[in-house]
């Protein structure tokens, strides 16, 4: 189904813990522009986008867009049958609705990085707008009959608009188009309502502004460049309570109770509200699913995705589930011994297990994390990453020193072929937290290429943003080495929305199978466990040199501790998700968490709190998806194999990986894609031998 462009994040960092999602700490540092390369096209700091509207602006070019895409498509839509041919009618039909994703996607993107309420109110309202608008094109009937006779006439020639004429016909069919008028009327009502409850809850927990008191004895075990940035009180000093401060304060602070009303706080974002908007959307998709034709929305779901089956899905999970509990029981149960032996006599708790887990490492396998991030100051890594895909991907980037942004502190760059010197697009990175900000951590596709009525190709524009607390006043920020994986995997996503070469949007960059879009950044976080890898990402904020080989071994051996409770963790998100969109119309969705955390890991949910109100993912396009993250590691492992064949850095696999796996975009299948890049099927064995799990018989 079409939604407007940057209606979600188009791919997220998935859940990390029970407790939160995975969020990297930067700082806010600029790097100096890089060199201009010569022969090189040199790309201007204005995309074309216009970032400083007002409230007002947002709201009449929103409008104007909408109508100008009415007009445009009703006057195709005038032409009689016979005229309906694939350059004539459908191609018009997508452009048309191109022009009106690319004229509102800044007034949209707005509503998650806006600098200003009353800006991210109105381009929360345009998106609502575009979002009604698309639901209705969806379920149009013309354009489903221009589209099914295009496909019946076979009148597209390349591979590409086949593919988009079937797309098309998927998405009426979806939208239920073939339905009576009141029947499918009542059907784009519903698309309509569902999605002011999804914007309405991601809004919520954008503004939500939890925080907690702590004294100053509890902030003396805190890190203190961490302390630095917390608001100061009579008594001690405000935590905010969201991703960006969630590690820092949980893996430190020595005193339970402060971890407990922290791990409170944090569980009950976006309020018992939330937890009713979770609730209205299942009920709405249920009516969907059932008036489309399906018995649950996960069937609905799944019918265009890889894995087809609810049931074959939670076969999967089940399998991984049951294999790794002991493993998680096992981890859990070092973790109480270890609180019972620090001469702490309360019962373990769910608040424990960030900061024994902690402990144990610096105790067991001697990394404490402190020490790590000294190694990894900020603008190290990020020049240490572009430099590795730069030379995997064959492209430069250049920093544009006076960036084009939506705020201060964002940064630009071009992108550029390093063979031929042509210009590609822009990318930004956005880092750090702002009040109202998008709360997570993700790539957006602002703008997709494609190719223009005058044969030219659009040139893509992309975003990764983060909310990475800042470093303390006149320090440098220091990442730990989970940010610096999760910064090289959403950089993969970034590269897969601005190397795409399909001709349409509708086909271009990360628009894949749901449950196939993370697998490409999923195989590039391997890269940030090898050694040789590391060095380059790494340089001591004070003596300038590299990780030792010692703590780098140290530090890989790390890779797999936890995986029990992590792996048990990502079962049990994907199934609460594929259970909540399979139990029919009426769903208790915080009972239903406390059901199935327990039985399918070793925690518990605690009374009180109800973590799922910012299960963001449930309302940003992940519904009876979420087990994509495992289902897509599959392939993930199986496309690392062939960089462990031709080397880590090497050119020749990574032109491979960009032409076969970037490139295409939707325009074929993923497992030919796969098929293509592998030169083979896909094998599950390299997903089994990562977890250490045997396969199933």
């Amino acid at each position: 189904m079409k939604t407007p462009r940057v209606q979600i994040a188009v791919a997220c960092t998935m859940l990390a813990s029970f407790a939160t999602l995975a969020a990297p700490v930067v700082g806010q540092a600029s790097l100096a522009p890089g060199p201009q390369f010569v022969g090189f096209d040199v790309l201007p700091a204005q995309t074309g986008l216009q970032w400083h509207q007002t409230a007002a602006q947002i709201e009449q070019t929103c409008d104007d867009q909408i109508a100008t895409a009415k007009a445009t498509i009703a006057k195709v839509e005038s032409l009689s049958a016979p005229e309906w041919t694939f350059d004539d009618s459908l191609l018009q039909i997508e452009t048309a609705e191109a022009v009106l994703n690319d004229g509102t996607t800044a007034q949209t993107f707005l509503g998650s990085v806006g600098p200003t309420k009353d800006v991210r109110d109105a381009a929360n309202d345009c998106q609502q707008k575009l979002s009604d608008y698309f639901n209705a094109l969806n379920a149009d009937p013309k354009i489903y009959a221009i589209a099914a006779r295009v496909q019946a006439l076979g009148d597209a020639k390349t591979d590409a608009a086949k593919k988009l004429v079937d797309t098309y016909v998927l998405s009426g069919i979806r939208a239920g188009v073939a339905l009576p008028p009141a029947q499918r009327d009542r059907v784009t009502k519903l698309f309509d309502t569902l999605s002011g409850v999804t914007i309405a809850f991601q809004r919520a927990l954008a503004e939500d502004k939890s925080a907690i008191a702590i004294s100053a004895a509890d902030a003396t075990s805190l890190p203190p460049a961490f302390v630095a940035t917390l608001a100061k009180t009579a008594a001690g000093y405000s935590v905010p309570v969201n991703e960006s401060t969630y590690s820092q304060f949980m893996d430190n602070e020595t005193d339970g109770a402060a971890r407990k009303a922290y791990y409170f706080a944090y569980d009950r974002r976006g309020g018992e509200a939330n937890v009713q908007r979770l609730e209205q959307a299942v009920t709405l998709r249920y009516q969907l699913a059932r008036a489309l034709g399906f018995a649950q929305w996960s069937d609905y779901q799944l019918a265009a995705k890889m894995a087809k089956s609810p049931t074959r899905v939670m076969a999967f999970l089940t399998q991984i589930d049951t294999t790794l509990l002991p493993k998680a029981r096992y981890e859990r149960a070092t973790l109480v011994a270890l609180k019972k032996a620090s001469g702490d006599p309360t019962p373990y708790a769910g608040w424990d297990g960030a900061y024994y887990e902690t402990k144990l490492i610096k105790t067991r396998y001697a990394v404490d994390d402190q020490v790590v991030r000294q190694y990894f100051p900020v603008d190290h890594v990020i020049a240490g990453v572009f430099s590795i895909y730069q030379k995997l991907l064959g492209v430069r980037f250049t920093q544009i020193a006076a960036a084009d942004a939506w705020a201060p502190g964002v940064r630009e760059y071009a992108i550029n072929d390093a063979a031929t010197g042509k210009a590609i697009g822009w990318f930004y990175l956005d880092l750090f937290p702002r009040d109202g900000k998008f709360g997570h951590f993700a790539n957006f596709g602002v703008l997709p290429g494609r190719v223009l009525p005058d044969g030219t190709y659009q040139k893509p524009v992309t975003a990764i943003v983060g909310n990475w607390p800042a470093p303390a006043p006149g320090q440098p920020a220091l990442l730990s080495h989970d940010d610096v994986v999760t910064f090289f995997h959403e950089f993969g996503h970034g590269m897969h929305s601005t190397l795409s070469t399909a001709p349409y949007e509708t086909l271009y960059g990360t628009n894949v199978r749901g449950d196939f879009v993370e697998a490409p950044s999923q195989m590039l976080e391997n890269w940030m466990w090898q050694p040789s890898i590391l060095k380059i990402v790494s340089s001591n904020v004070t003596t300038g040199k590299p990780l030792p080989d010692a703590l780098i071994a140290k530090m890989v051996a790390l890779q797999h501790v936890g995986d029990g409770a992590d792996y048990t963790g990502q079962a049990f998100f994907s199934a609460y998700d594929m259970t909540l969109h399979s139990s029919g119309p009426k769903v208790d969705a915080n009972a239903l968490w406390a059901k199935l955390v327990s039985q399918m890991t070793v925690g518990h949910m605690i009374a009180g709190t109800y973590p799922e109100a910012s299960f963001s993912h449930l309302m940003s396009g992940y519904d009876a998806g979420y087990y994509g993250y495992l289902w897509s590691r599959v392939f993930a492992q199986d496309m690392f194999t062939v960089f462990q064949r031709y080397g880590l850095e090497s050119p020749i696999a990574g032109m491979r990986y960009r032409k076969d796996i970037l490139q295409p975009g939707a325009v074929y299948e993923p497992d030919v894609l796969l098929e293509h890049f592998l030169g083979r099927p896909v094998s599950y064995d390299a997903f089994y031998r990562y977890l250490g799990i045997s396969p199933p018989k």
